[in-house]
């Protein structure tokens, strides 16, 4: 309990915990599934709102599948459509515009067109963005952006 006091954790998370901190395999076993019985853990809600804390820092669909399943919760990505196709596309492009809007006003001073585009485009890869959607986004700039 103490360590849900904390902070939301996944099955896989708190098993892990559990077993570092010593635990017996059957204590832990018990001790998780009582805990998902009471709700005290939910892996598809945790994954749902993960997502939604992602979406809101602009990340792309592939940081937020890395940082779920690194937390355990990769079967919650398409069971449960916490990342719809058709929904992820527009949140996604949205999100890219955002974080491109927030990056190209960082580069101001940057006076080569060049450097600008290519460090913008890193920028948005490193965010999990698909590389077509960067080059669409970057390829539809005003000109007089562009400089």
């Amino acid at each position: 309990m103490k360590l849900l006091s904390r902070r939301a954790l996944s099955r896989k998370e708190l098993t892990e915990k559990l077993f570092r901190a010593g635990f017996p395999e059957e204590e832990v076993e018990n001790a998780v599934s009582e805990c998902c019985r009471r709700h005290f853990i939910d892996d598809t809600m945790l994954a749902e709102d993960y997502t939604s804390l992602l979406r809101a820092r602009n990340s792309g669909s592939r940081v937020i599948r890395q940082k779920l399943q690194r937390r355990g919760l990769g079967a919650e990505l398409g069971e449960n459509g916490v990342l719809p196709e058709e929904d992820s596309a527009q949140q996604e492009r949205e999100a890219a515009m955002r974080a491109l809007d927030y990056k190209w006003r960082l580069l101001s001073r940057e006076s080569d067109p060049r450097k600008k585009r290519e460090k913008a485009f890193r920028f948005l890869a490193g965010r999990g963005f698909s590389p077509g959607l960067i080059f669409e986004l970057l390829n539809n700039l005003p000109e007089s952006e562009d400089c």
